[in-house]
């Protein structure tokens, strides 16, 4: 899939992007020859599932087409971290047993995944998918602990909230290049050497990637304002907790978010939420309980 300027998204209004920062996203995706290319099944049931009569065998259908995706989003469905007595060997039961906004969000999380395997040897994108994983479980152990509706859509958020950074090293290099010489250089957070660079930040590229893809608009909403979760005026919950659980995984030391420093929590989100320490540290040993049991999310990026 190729793309020009002409091809980027007008997100002024869908994620906070002024007139300035379109015009430097126009000028980096100008620089990116080729995206991969997303599964037309993720897309095909996203829509299918908006219809309220449409049933299990149908979207399983519709995954099952694709039969590369099919495996790899029932080796998550059947991995240590779901815990299933019983292996789940098709997706329509894996879909009657988890639901269908669960196993979309596997098989896009499968359908990504696939798509960043290329390697740039400068950057640590082991490191990254183990900060975006970790990411992913606190997102989802928080929701739980604070009985969110957003708990099926956490996970995957959590997952691909950094996703702009993996454009960028792959596809936009020597722009990246200099934004990590810079981080390297004056040990600042990758957020303040990207703004202060181009400036635009790896949550509107990510955005901007997002809606290429059709991801469901709260998921792009979330990647766009995961370190500006003030700045939202609707999917606030969604953004607010991966918002903290990128912080809290960056204290927790967990992976590599591409720099040493830990961004400021927001009040707006802390507050919300209606955080405090008991519920951090109750998340805390969730975390790394659910970190030993998501190999197999890992695997898939080898």
């Amino acid at each position: 899939m190729s793309f020009s300027a002409d091809n980027a998204v007008d997100l002024d209004a869908a994620a906070g992007c002024s007139a300035v920062q379109t015009e430097q996203l126009k000028a980096v995706i100008s620089h990116i020859d080729t995206i991969p290319t997303l599964s037309t099944v993720v897309a095909e049931v996203t829509e299918a599932i908006r219809d309220p009569q449409v049933d299990a065998s149908r979207v399983g259908q519709i995954i099952s087409r694709d039969q590369a995706l099919s495996a790899k989003t029932l080796q998550l469905v059947n991995s240590a971290f779901y815990g299933f007595p019983r292996k789940i060997n098709n997706i329509t039961r894996a879909i009657i047993v988890m639901g269908f906004n669960k196993v979309r969000n596997l098989a896009l999380t499968a359908s990504v995944l696939d798509g960043f395997k290329s390697r740039d040897r400068d950057f640590d994108y082991s490191g990254l998918w183990k900060h975006s994983l970790g990411t992913a479980i606190a997102a989802e152990v928080l929701a739980r602990n604070l009985k969110s509706s957003e708990t099926e859509d956490a996970f995957v958020t959590g997952l691909l909230h950094d996703i702009g950074k993996l454009v960028m090293a792959l596809h936009a290099k020597e722009a990246f290049a200099r934004i990590r010489d810079h981080v390297k250089k004056n040990d600042v957070l990758m957020l303040n050497a990207e703004m202060e660079l181009c400036e635009i930040d790896h949550g509107l590229v990510g955005a901007w990637l997002a809606d290429e893809w059709k991801f469901p608009p709260k998921l792009t909403h979330a990647i766009r304002l995961h370190h500006n979760p003030d700045a939202a005026r609707e999917y606030q919950e969604i953004i607010y907790i991966t918002h903290v659980s990128d912080i809290l995984c960056r204290a927790l030391g967990i992976g590599n978010g591409g720099d040493k420093r830990i961004p400021q929590m927001s009040k707006t989100a802390w507050t919300a939420l209606r955080l405090d320490d008991s519920i951090i540290d109750n998340c805390m040993g969730q975390i790394f309980e659910g970190l030993d049991k998501a190999k197999d999310f890992l695997e898939l990026l080898n």
